[in-house]
């Protein structure tokens, strides 16, 4: 006898040797495996016991005397399968959470919940952490939506995926319990009411310190207020900006689409910032960046629509703007400057390119009364007018007030461009370097 199946093996000098390899051999069709594609199964004898493993596919079937039954896959990727499950609820309009700390992706059907994308983050909260995945559709939301640290909202595109606050004036997205770390946010538009209604904030610091937000692709679409906001006493840090587009947004009764009111938070980080405002609910400007204090650096910031003032910095703040590029086509009022840098906080300004619009000035350098203070420490790039649609009806630098020659300020162009407006006498502050180096 074999040891495994116990095949018989005729002894020597057996003379019907004959009978025990003919029971081996009918047992062989159960205890042989067959192998083939499973194209091909149906041309195999579906014995009981027998097995059969489609070569093509890993498919393990046992046959039971009539059929082949179906037992698993050898070799199949659980990741795989999972990945399928959840882009098949995805494609059909459901969330998906996910998390180390879920057995399973945990599947949120938006037509059963007022509030499916926050319930998906209280899932994570209550799990170590992880991702909301949104569908290809536009979600409703009560909002604000509130995450929490280490956690994620990602979509399948701004174009694609959509998130609308429905109950207004509710703020969209709110980073807020006591401060929160490692927020996630990508691919997605985060949607207000639009036309004229009242709303809230679209992306709101409110409470504690942001660390570590990370802000991939993100459409803001109908908000009419600021759609970025740190409020004072508040200090996001070390958080970065991919690219944000803002359509349709009027923020013409605050101080800017972007505001930073608070006097700290270090190394916040834009790539780019693209401003397309309306002035449908103010009937105002809306200014595009507006600093009190803090750190921000802006790669590129490109506006259109109603925008007024683009940069108005004040008191302490501390920004760098790569390159401004100002082609509004729809503001009520022509802006006293496109770029306005007011107090001691340090500025730096790559350059300013007009395409459209009319102001009195590129660059104003004027007085802080906030915190009683000129217009120290400020690095101003060249000024570039583009196209017969641009002008500038005074010129393209205003000193409306002294800078501390302690704490000099420069502009990278010709001292023809320097207007003098305020009446306190020449410091020799501000060097303009066209001509390297003539003080006012």
């Amino acid at each position: 006898m074999t040891d495994n199946h116990q095949y018989e093996t005729p002894s020597a000098g057996t003379l019907d040797w004959h009978e025990p390899l003919n029971r081996n051999f009918e047992r062989i069709d159960t205890d042989v495996e067959v192998r083939d594609v499973a194209a091909n199964r149906g041309d195999y004898a579906a014995k009981s016991g027998a097995k059969f493993l489609a070569t093509d596919t890993g498919t393990v079937s046992i046959g039971d005397g009539g059929t082949w039954q179906e037992l698993g896959t050898i070799g199949a990727d659980s990741t795989t399968e999972t990945t399928d499950g959840v882009n098949t609820a995805l494609v059909e309009g459901n969330l998906v959470a996910l998390s180390v700390g879920l057995s399973t992706p945990e599947v949120i059907d938006p037509s059963t919940t007022d509030t499916p994308v926050q319930d998906g983050l209280d899932l994570l909260a209550d799990n170590g952490g992880g991702v909301v995945r949104l569908p290809p559709t536009t979600i409703s939301e009560t909002g604000p939506i509130r995450p929490y640290s280490n956690t994620g909202i990602v979509g399948f595109g701004p174009d694609v995926t959509k998130v609308s606050i429905t109950g207004q004036p509710a703020d969209g997205i709110v980073f807020a319990r006591g401060g929160i770390s490692r927020v996630f946010l990508d691919n997605f538009a985060l949607n207000g009411p639009g036309g004229t209604g009242a709303s809230g904030v679209a992306l709101h610091h409110t409470d504690g310190d942001t660390q570590d937000l990370y802000v991939g692709r993100m459409v803001l679409w109908g908000w009419n207020n600021s759609v970025y906001r740190v409020e004072e006493g508040v200090g996001p840090f070390q958080c970065r900006h991919d690219q944000i587009t803002i359509y349709e947004c009027d923020a013409g009764g605050q101080d800017g689409l972007f505001e930073f009111r608070s006097w700290y938070g270090p190394a916040n980080w834009f790539g780019t910032i693209a401003a397309y405002p309306s002035a449908e609910a103010s009937g105002q400007n809306t200014t595009v960046f507006f600093s009190r204090g803090g750190t921000q650096t802006v790669d590129y910031l490109t506006m259109g629509g109603s925008t007024g003032v683009a940069i108005d910095q004040t008191w302490d703040s501390v920004i760098q703007f790569g390159n401004v590029h100002w082609e509004p086509t729809t503001n009520p009022t022509d802006p006293p400057a496109i770029v306005r840098l007011r107090g001691w906080g340090g500025a730096t300004i790559g350059s300013v390119k007009q395409v459209t619009g009319t102001a009195e000035y590129a660059y104003e350098l004027g007085y802080d009364s906030y915190n009683g203070r000129g217009p120290n420490r400020k690095r101003l790039g060249p000024y570039f007018e583009l196209g017969a649609a641009a002008s500038l009806t005074e010129n393209v630098v205003n000193l409306s007030y002294p800078v501390d020659p302690a704490q000099p300020s420069f502009y990278g162009g010709s001292p023809n461009d320097v207007t003098v407006t305020h009446s306190e006498g020449s410091t020799g502050g501000l060097r303009a370097l066209g001509t390297a180096g003539t003080g006012f």
